[in-house]
């Protein structure tokens, strides 16, 4: 395992390369803005920050709780965050609020915008659910098999769930789930596709279902898909982070880990502009590559 630190390898033109260290603690959620290479960090001790790789550092606000999920709308101007602790917030990057509201969920959640509504979704002590919001109402709220991920379907929403015949994938109000035996991959949301981590290694499927391409690799705590679909980012419980190749994935090539924190990787954000690789742990660092 490669240390981020060793001076041949920060020169080094393949592979991960350490570009950048802001100056921001204990990343717990990560999102770029779309079509920006700016970077929105929610961190343990209630802040968030701004982060671009010229322009430099700046915190958007303080005072939130411990940040489960962030996603930021693609109008550049609004962030949907989702705190551990039974609130979540709606916000504008200038540094304002327009919304706080309540949750009961308690592990397993995930949160995006959906045109002007806002999805939550999450396990709760009665099953796990999935909310609806358009602006501060409440529109919908369904309770969901164990395990289910929700996926943006144009103005709609998919459901998808790991099965033992692949991943089965429906259109909510027009589909239903078959009763069939699920697997137990806890499910990620990952743009057009769904990543699926065990405790052995990591599978990723396309969002329309079916079979998934598959690789061994123990004690995954983060990953995300680049947007092309060509690399997987990875990080792990021991600190290290690494960068797959998909077409590489089936074929049993391992990728070569790099030793980046001192404590668990909680977050690994791919840009949709550029090649940037965000990776949380008792830091921030992010990273580009060349093939």
């Amino acid at each position: 395992m490669r240390e981020v630190t060793e001076a041949h390898y920060l020169h080094e033109r393949h592979g991960l390369e350490a570009v950048l260290r802001p100056p921001v603690g204990y990343p717990t959620a990560l999102a770029w803005v779309p079509r920006r290479e700016e970077l929105i960090v929610a961190t343990r001790d209630g802040k968030l920050h701004s982060v671009d790789p010229v322009l430099g550092t700046r915190v958007v606000t303080e005072a939130i709780g411990e940040a489960a999920v962030l996603d930021i709308h693609s109008d550049r101007k609004h962030y949907l965050l989702v705190e551990r602790e039974g609130r979540w917030r709606l916000g504008d990057l200038s540094g304002g609020i327009e919304h706080v509201g309540k949750h009961d969920f308690l592990g397993h959640i995930d949160a995006f915008f959906l045109d002007r509504y806002i999805v939550l979704i999450g396990d709760t002590v009665d099953g796990r659910y999935l909310l609806v919001f358009s602006d501060d109402k409440q529109t919908s709220k369904i309770r969901l098999p164990k395990g289910v991920v929700a996926l943006r379907h144009e103005n709609a929403l998919k459901l998808a769930r790991s099965t033992a015949a692949g991943l089965e994938v429906i259109i909510l109000g027009k589909q239903k789930f078959r009763r069939v035996e699920t697997t137990g991959h806890v499910l990620q949301r990952c743009r057009d596709h769904v990543l699926g981590v065990t405790p052995t290694g990591i599978a990723v499927w396309t969002g329309q279902g079916g079979l998934p391409r598959s690789m061994r690799m123990p004690e995954i705590t983060a990953a995300d898909l680049f947007k092309d679909g060509s690399f997987l980012g990875l990080g792990t419980r021991h600190g290290a982070v690494a960068l797959a190749r998909m077409d590489l994935v089936d074929k049993r090539v391992h990728p070569d880990l790099v030793k980046a924190f001192d404590s668990p990787v909680t977050t690994v954000q791919f840009s949709d502009r550029g090649r940037w690789l965000a990776t949380g742990g008792d830091r921030l660092q992010i990273w580009t590559w060349e093939d």
